[in-house]
């Protein structure tokens, strides 16, 4: 994509307007937001961040976190992991501030797994569709970590689980997702951090995710 066309396209999403689903949150002279959008009939959610940056020995300066989010995705995406599908991912800086946009389509006929539960504990779902629900959650840590990423913010709020069909599960929310040397920091890093905040998902649930995601 041109330059030009690139920044027309930035300055368009950046320019939409919807229903806010994260109200815009002002921290450290940055702002960061997400709103819900409906296009061509699909449900989207654009992402906006100004000032938000991440800092490495490659990028002492610090870049744009979207920047590392967009890479993220599409490396999971090549891995087979399920998350959302990128629209449009882009970075420019603007008479000295970095905003960042990152927009992605609606994980249609999944839920969090938090909600999971909310609808179990209302109409239960048979121990058949649970399981498959549990094993297709070990399924999706078991590909991410294959190569060595971690979530790193891994909590219930971003495991999204479908059990209509076939079980599947995935992520969002990875800004902060890491790659590690080890894969066994990476698988001990999501795992500990989930399991401090485990509700709504039972113990015994989560002893058998790990008892599928160690046989696999």
């Amino acid at each position: 994509m041109a330059v030009s066309a690139k920044h027309d396209e930035f300055n368009h999403w950046w320019a939409t307007e919807g229903d806010w689903v994260e109200e815009p949150n002002y921290h450290r002279n940055g702002m960061s937001g997400v709103q819900c959008v409906e296009r061509n009939g699909k449900k989207l959610y654009v992402k906006r961040m100004t000032h938000h940056l991440f800092h490495s020995v490659r990028y002492p300066f610090g870049r744009p976190t979207i920047v590392r989010e967009v890479a993220v995705i599409k490396e999971l995406e090549r891995a087979g992991v399920i998350v959302p599908k990128i629209v449009f991912g882009e970075a420019v800086k603007i008479e000295g501030e970095w905003r960042a946009l990152l927009v992605t389509e609606d994980m249609a006929g999944f839920i969090s797994i938090a909600d999971w539960y909310a609808r179990h504990a209302v109409s239960p779902y048979s121990d058949e569709v649970r399981q498959a629900m549990l094993k297709a959650v070990a399924l999706a840590f078991k590909k991410m970590h294959s190569v060595n990423r971690q979530h790193g913010c891994c909590y219930v709020r971003h495991i999204y689980v479908k059990t209509e069909g076939k079980a599947e599960a995935g992520f969002l929310d990875l800004e902060k997702s890491r790659r590690r040397l080890r894969r066994d920091k990476a698988i001990n890093h999501d795992f500990r951090q989930l399991e401090k905040y485990l509700e709504p998902i039972p113990k015994a649930d989560w002893e058998q995710v790990k008892a599928y995601y160690y046989a696999m």
